[in-house]
C-alpha cells in the first residue's frame, strides 16, 4: 500500500536532494515516522514527516542548514506536513547514536547513503546505556514543559511528552528482541512490569484524548519516570 511519503516524494524530492547535498561528509539520510505508513491507517496526513540525517560534519553547521531547509519547503506548501529534520552525529558512539541507530533499524527507510541497520544483538547488549538515555531525554522534555509559563504551549506539548514516556516501556523488552512504539503497547507493558503504578501509566494514556497538563498529569509523568529509573538502575 502507498504511504503519504510515495504520495509526496514528488514534491519533497528537492528538498531531500539538498539536505543530502549539504555536505560530503554526511553518512546516511533515513525517513521513519507515520509518513510511511500506508494512508489506509493514517487518520488524515502526518503532522510532520521526520528525517534521520547521520553525518560527521560539523554538527551545528548541519543542523543550522537543516533548519533552513524545512523553513524553505514549508514556505513553498505552507499546508503541508512540516519536515522534521533530525541530525545525528556519527563521529563518535554515543547513546544518542546507538539510539536512533535502533530506530531507522526497526523503522526507518534509507533514502542515501550507507546502512546502518544494525543486529538484534547490539541493541541487547547496549539495552541499559540506550534506556538510560531515553529517560535523561525525557526528563529534558518534562522540565522545559514545567518552566514554560505558556500554558497554550504547554498543553500543545502534552501529546509529544506523553509519547516520549510511555515510549520508553517499548525498549524494556529488547533483551528479548522486542521492540515497540505505540503508545497503547507501551502501556501494556507497563501495566505488566510494574502495577503498582498502573493508575498513573492510564492518567499519560488518556492524555492523547485530554491534552491538559494537570497536576495529576505532571505527577503521574514523574512517578512513572522515577519507576523506570530506579529498576534500569538496580538491573
Amino acid at each position: 500500500m502507498i504511504s503519504f511519503f510515495d504520495l509526496s516524494k514528488t514534491e519533497l524530492t528537492p528538498f531531500i536532494d539538498k539536505l543530502w547535498r549539504s555536505s560530503s561528509r554526511n553518512v546516511s539520510l533515513y525517513i521513519r515516522g507515520s509518513s510511511l505508513l500506508p494512508i489506509e491507517s493514517n487518520l488524515g496526513k502526518p503532522i510532520d514527516i521526520d528525517f534521520l540525517l547521520f553525518t560527521r560534519d560539523d554538527i551545528n553547521k548541519i543542523r543550522a542548514i537543516a533548519a533552513d531547509i524545512s523553513s524553505y519547503a514549508h514556505e513553498a506548501s505552507p499546508l503541508a506536513p512540516r519536515l522534521d529534520i533530525k541530525v545525528i552525529n556519527c563521529r563518535v558512539e554515543s547513546p544518542e547514536l546507538l539510539f536512533n541507530t535502533l530506530l531507522v533499524t526497526k523503522t526507518g527507510r534509507l533514502l542515501y547513503g550507507k546502512d546502518l541497520s544494525s543486529s538484534t544483538a547490539l541493541f541487547i547488549d547496549k539495552q541499559q546505556e540506550i534506556i538510560l538515555f531515553t529517560l535523561l531525554e525525557a526528563e529534558s522534555k518534562l522540565n522545559s514543559v514545567i518552566q514554560t509559563s505558556n500554558k497554550e504551549i504547554q498543553n500543545k506539548r502534552v501529546p509529544h511528552l506523553s509519547k516520549a514516556i510511555l515510549r520508553i516501556a517499548g525498549l524494556l523488552r529488547l533483551n528479548e528482541g522486542f521492540y515497540t512504539r505505540s503508545p497503547q503497547d507501551c502501556a501494556d507493558i507497563l501495566y505488566k512490569k510494574y502495577p503498582k503504578i498502573i493508575n498513573h501509566v492510564a492518567i499519560i494514556l488518556s492524555s492523547f484524548r485530554n491534552p491538559f497538563l494537570t497536576d495529576e498529569l505532571l505527577m503521574s509523568y514523574s512517578i512513572v519516570l522515577n519507576e523506570i529509573k530506579q529498576d534500569v538502575k538496580l538491573a
